[in-house]
């Protein structure tokens, strides 16, 4: 017994700092119609966590990105030197090209996603149509918001902390879903600045705006969805909860609905735009949102 306590001991040993679960890490592409939409995983996480966005684009029609955002999908190492600057410019890019035939996209991001997508509606209005908000990251737990405040403040070194399983209530989910075995705490002040920095910026926004989140989730408050709702001009969008689900929502227990919620709203959305352009373009010169 002694033994084995010892080979899983080092098993574990070297699975940190590596990917682990199942799958593959590459980004994702899916054809279709416009608006095509831009899914944005979460810190960590890979473009195999935006499957069921690309699946709901499908019901509806649309094509779909998942990109791979820089330091992910490779080694935790990679993530500690990545930054906010280095994913926000890759998601950019990618919606730079996904846009470049000039009809807008629909961007839905996860935790960190959901921050890069916000700061594109804010930075890129005209190429965003609306906005998907799912398992926000604009608060953190309070655990972890007073270390990562505290890691900042003090300029403490960066460490890696084991991550003993992803916040999924789905057994076979948790136990296949891939990401790193440890998380870099100076790339996770990243996200909680930028979580910060997005709370403002959702005042401005002017867009159909999607917000679901998982009542049992431990990484970000369940209090977030609505906490963004608020902050959002009026109408303010109902949000999802879904009941069973943490924080990965897409892989989780309500994933069926979440599916299903994002899909009808991809629908309306396409039905919008086929609407305009049947009207045509509207009159008067658009007004870019500045950083």
């Amino acid at each position: 017994m002694a033994s084995s306590a010892v080979t899983d001991r080092y098993a574990r040993l070297l699975r940190r700092g590596r990917l682990v679960g199942s799958g593959d890490a590459a980004p994702r592409e899916l054809s279709g119609l416009a608006p095509r939409v831009l899914a944005l995983h979460g810190f960590g996480g890979t473009p195999r966590e935006m499957q069921l966005v690309l699946d709901a684009a499908a019901a509806a029609g649309l094509g779909a990105v998942a990109p791979l955002l820089p330091g992910h999908g490779t080694l935790a190492s990679d993530l500690a030197t990545s930054n906010w600057n280095d994913w926000y410019r890759a998601a950019e890019s990618a919606l730079l090209d996904l846009t470049r035939d000039g009809t807008p996209a629909i961007v839905v991001g996860l935790s960190l996603g959901s921050l890069l997508a916000s700061h594109l509606a804010s930075f890129q209005p005209e190429r965003v149509k609306a906005l998907g908000l799912l398992a926000n990251a604009c608060w953190l737990a309070r655990s972890t918001d007073l270390v990562l405040r505290a890691v900042s403040r003090l300029r403490l070194p960066d460490v890696s902390i084991p991550k003993l399983a992803s916040d999924i209530a789905d057994d076979a989910a948790r136990r296949d879903h891939l990401t790193y075995g440890t998380q870099p705490w100076h790339a996770a002040v990243h996200v909680h600045q930028a979580g910060v920095r997005t709370r403002s910026l959702l005042r401005r926004l002017r867009l159909p705006v999607f917000i679901a989140h998982g009542a049992r989730d431990r990484v970000c408050p369940p209090a977030n969805a609505h906490r963004v709702a608020r902050l959002l001009p009026p109408p303010h969008p109902s949000p999802l909860i879904l009941p069973r689900s943490r924080h990965v929502i897409t892989r989780d227990l309500d994933r069926a609905d979440l599916r299903a919620a994002l899909s009808a709203f991809f629908g309306r959305l396409a039905t919008s735009d086929s609407a305009e352009k049947i009207a045509g373009p509207p009159t008067g010169p658009a007004q870019p949102v500045e950083p």
